[in-house]
């Protein structure tokens, strides 16, 4: 090694030496020692209790784990309180299924002296004549009105009515005159047969059902029918070529018109002609048609077995004749005196 190399290793190792600590220093206080944080040791938190159906009962923390009782369920949509009828019974289906029918007393009279002084026989059923076995009659009157006067009628039909009433005419109803507009729009009828025309009621609301090309045939006996009937249209905008009036009588009419070429035929003349009416009507239709008859249940002597007049007899042997033609679908219609149709089917 040379001296240079020597003396620059000496230099190092006192260098070492000068930046070294200071044995005079006293050496700094030694640090605590530290301990390791020790884990608190896991909590078991307890199973939530559970229903009587097997279901986990909600639980909260920070509130015990009692029990929290479960409710059954209920219908949440709006409570159905059962109805009545205007004679105080429930309707059909809202009697309470779990309900005991309850035994009733047998009715005494009222009117006795004494009823322990002697046995008092009990009061059986009345006779059927003198008992109103249909309270609900009452309430069915009031919906026939309010369905005869359903839809009410303009200024055109009330002047009718009017003019009607000062000739003696007796008019369709108000809702055999709405069925009868209803009937002609619903078969889109283009030809139409009406049988008596009367002051016109009918016959308006036949065109307001009828197509604009539609054609309404009218037979009366009676020329003054058929003027105020000329007069009614004019008032409800319905020009003469929408109607064709022919006078004379309706069995004399009827056969010279062509058969199955009308959708619909109103009759509604002489009650005594009905079952005949009837019969050409059918022929009149095409399959599909419909035969309306006005007045079948004539003010209800019908049904009384013990009118045996034309005119009872007239309606019953119409009424026998829809139901049991099976070429026919019958309808009988409570408006009015009572509107009887038929289809005839395809």
């Amino acid at each position: 090694m040379s001296e240079d190399g020597g003396r620059e290793g000496t230099r190092r190792v006192r260098a070492l030496r000068v930046v070294g600590p200071d044995p005079a220093t006293p050496p700094p206080p030694a640090a605590p020692p530290t301990t390791p944080p020790v884990a608190p040791p896991p909590v078991r938190t307890p199973p939530r209790p559970h229903d009587d159906a097997g279901r986990r009962s909600p639980h909260r923390p920070g509130r015990g784990t009692a029990r929290i009782p479960v409710y059954p369920r209920v219908p949440t949509g709006p409570l159905r309180l059962p109805s009545t009828s205007f004679a105080g019974r429930p309707r059909p289906g809202d009697e309470e299924p779990t309900t005991t029918p309850q035994t009733l007393p047998r009715l005494v009279p009222a009117d006795l002296p004494d009823v322990g002084s002697e046995p008092v026989e009990p009061v059986g059923p009345l006779p059927v004549e003198d008992v109103d076995l249909d309270e609900g009659a009452g309430e069915r009157e009031r919906l026939r009105a309010r369905a005869e006067h359903f839809t009410a009628e303009d200024d055109v039909l009330t002047t009718a009515r009017e003019r009607a009433a000062e000739h003696g005419i007796v008019p369709i109803g108000a809702g055999a005159a709405a069925a009868l507009t209803f009937l002609a729009s619903a078969g889109r009828a283009r030809a139409v047969v009406e049988i008596g025309t009367g002051a016109g009621i009918g016959t308006v609301s036949l065109l307001r059902g009828m197509p604009r090309e539609g054609l309404l045939t009218s037979i009366d006996t009676e020329a003054t029918h058929q003027r105020l009937t000329r007069i009614t249209c004019a008032e409800a905008g319905f020009g003469s070529g929408r109607v064709r009036m022919i006078t004379g009588r309706a069995l004399e009419v009827l056969p010279r018109l062509s058969d199955s070429a009308y959708d619909l035929v109103l009759v509604d003349a002489a009650t005594v002609e009905y079952p005949r009416y009837l019969a050409e009507a059918v022929r009149l239709l095409r399959p599909g048609g419909v035969v309306v008859l006005d007045n079948v249940c004539w003010t209800g002597r019908v049904t009384d077995p013990a009118r045996r007049d034309a005119i009872s007899a007239a309606l019953r042997e119409t009424v026998r004749m829809v139901r049991t033609d099976e070429r026919l679908a019958p309808l009988l219609l409570p408006v009015s005196d009572g509107l009887l149709c038929a289809s005839l089917l395809g």
